[in-house]
């Protein structure tokens, strides 16, 4: 079983737009209908501070980078 999936503060991506998310599943629902590339807040790229690149499941606690972002839900994604 994979860690549960934490939001980032600097995770960005077009459905986004500074949205607090009530719940999980309404965060689930904004990450499944993207279809566009995710960015990151710090360097206005596709890839972190620390140059990896921004994905949902790699913008995770334990990366040098991540912050907790206060619009997530207050469960994480399981």
């Amino acid at each position: 079983m994979s860690p549960p999936l934490q939001l980032c503060r600097s995770l960005r991506w077009k459905g986004f737009y500074g949205r607090v998310f009530a719940d999980v599943d309404a965060l689930q629902q904004a990450l499944s209908e993207n279809d566009s590339a995710f960015s990151c807040l710090q360097t206005c790229q596709p890839w972190g501070a620390d140059d990896d690149r921004v994905l949902p499941e790699r913008c995770q606690p334990g990366r040098g980078c991540f912050a907790p972002s206060p619009n997530a839900p207050r469960s994480t994604l399981t």
